[in-house]
């Protein structure tokens, strides 16, 4: 067992930020057990659950068994104690809690103790040293015989800081056996069942159809951080089954863009985001959500100092010549450069709209998360189309553009893309400010909002995080649509939070 600091996803009622680790890493990716947490382990036959926590925590040094002085049995991890009286019981405990430190303490006295002094009296002392566990860096689970106290049992249940309920089915004559967190745990397993077995003192828990007693691939934040900052072209991101109560929209859009890719084409894909998303996808991995299947590794592409003759061509002459030779059909480029018929684009948009105002016309909430999502999508859409081309042209994403170049890129991506002519107006080191004066998107449309920041400011954002790798706002302050008399953007460059 070891504490560690820094736990991703997760959460818990105990005071301290630790958690503790059995050193079993599929039960520590299911149960989430930390210091000052009191657990209630519910066990049919009052012994599964104690043999489960020795085989977990084995080492002896690390786990404490209190147990009646009635049933004395000779082992150094396990403390007899006298049950004549509660005030006896709790002076021994307490007494235990401050000599033991960093303990694992298992408490197999209570049947006993009910028996004595009543259910009432037992629960009023367990919820006192609740409070007190939970000052300590002591681990303490109470085992109890399932259906034995039921009404006990009920409040217990509720009063501490999670269950392990132990349930044992025979079938052929065989004995098949199942632990169920419920609370104490990522919420993903709350309440499901998982069968086990103890074989030759190690613990195999039924995971994907096979026994194993290790989670698959890495298994520690520092391991799966290690595969995929180091080994990204070896891995493809597999999303799960995801509960949506679990995760964040936005997160959700992220999540859904990233299935099926290669961890390097993610780095490509959202270099000024990497830092962010990395960490996300090693929770998402710990938590279940995404799983990282080992492929065969692409070749690692080079990183480039200056720009080819062809780049450097494009971004030299006039935008009119440049725009010829990319629209030639497998020419100077050598691959068609495709556009999104506008009509087709307002079509699928208006559709959506009409979906959303019938379906929820009063929530206001949904119709933010279409916009969000509309946004999302075309800024994706941009890096892919971005990130394709500069490996074309390149060889490599990682190349160097310099910052004379991005009027130019931002002024081809537009003429591109939706057909639009762009003039600078103003610019200092970090902002630019861009208008189009005769704005074919926003042509016999009237709105109250600038209209045509859903199409220009998402492809803007993705093609100048991919050419510099770094995160941008771009957004539309002046609209022909509003009555303005021309469209006007800001773009703001935030090299500051360059990856």
């Amino acid at each position: 067992m070891h504490l560690q600091g820094g736990d991703i996803g997760g959460s818990h009622t105990a005071v301290h930020e630790a958690r503790i680790y059995t050193g079993h890493s599929l039960f520590d990716h299911i149960v989430h057990l930390y210091p000052g947490m009191s657990v209630l382990v519910l066990d049919e036959t009052f012994s599964e659950g104690r043999n489960l926590i020795k085989t977990l925590f084995r080492d002896p040094e690390m786990l404490t068994e209190i147990h009646s002085s009635h049933y004395a049995v000779p082992e150094k991890s396990r403390i007899a104690i006298s049950l004549e009286s509660l005030q006896d019981v709790s002076i021994q405990v307490n007494q235990l809690r401050r000599t033991i430190q960093s303990r694992v303490l298992v408490h197999s006295y209570l049947p006993e103790l009910l028996i004595r002094r009543g259910s009432d009296e037992v629960l009023r002392l367990l919820e006192i040293w609740k409070k007190d566990v939970a000052q300590t860096n002591h681990l303490e689970f109470y085992l109890l015989p399932k259906g034995t106290f039921e009404d006990l049992e009920k409040k217990l249940m509720a009063v501490l800081d999670g269950v392990l309920e132990i349930s044992v089915v025979r079938k052929e004559n065989i004995f098949n056996y199942y632990f169920t967190p419920i609370r104490v745990c990522d919420p993903q397993y709350h309440l499901k069942t998982f069968q086990y077995k103890l074989v030759g003192g190690s613990l195999l828990i039924e995971w994907e159809g096979q026994f194993i007693d290790k989670l698959p691939g890495p298994a520690s934040p520092e391991e799966i951080l290690r595969a995929l900052t180091e080994r990204s072209e070896g891995y493809v991101i597999e999303k799960k089954e995801v509960s949506i109560e679990n995760i964040s929209f936005n997160d959700y859009l992220l999540l859904t863009s990233l299935n099926g890719r290669r961890v390097s084409e993610v780095r490509q894909l959202f270099p000024d985001r990497w830092d962010e998303i990395v960490e996300k996808l090693s929770r998402w991995v710990l938590a279940g959500m995404v799983k990282l299947v080992e492929v065969e590794p692409e070749p690692k592409l080079g990183q480039r100092n200056s720009l080819k003759l062809k780049s450097r061509l494009l971004l030299s002459i006039p935008s009119s010549l440049s725009l010829k030779l990319i629209r030639m059909s497998r020419g100077f480029i050598g691959s068609r450069v495709r556009t999104v018929p506008l009509d087709a684009h307002i079509a699928v948009l208006t559709a959506m709209k009409n979906v959303v105002d019938f379906v929820f016309g009063d929530r206001p909430d949904l119709k933010l998360e279409v916009q969000q999502s509309t946004r999302f999508f075309g800024e994706l859409s941009a890096r892919e189309t971005a990130l394709k081309y500069v490996k074309i042209l390149e060889g490599t994403p990682y190349t160097v553009f310099k910052p004379e170049h991005l009027p130019k890129i931002v002024a081809l991506t537009l003429k591109t893309g939706w057909d639009l002519d762009i003039s600078i107006v103003e610019k200092d080191e970090d902002t630019y400010v861009f208008e189009i004066s005769d704005c074919h998107l926003c042509k016999d449309v009237r709105s109250e909002t600038p209209f045509c920041d859903k199409f220009v400011s998402s492809v803007v954002v993705g093609a100048i995080a991919i050419c510099y790798r770094i995160k941008s706002e771009c957004y539309e302050f002046m609209c022909r649509a509003t009555g303005a008399d021309r469209c006007a953007f800001q773009i703001t460059l935030k090299p500051g939070e360059k990856h």
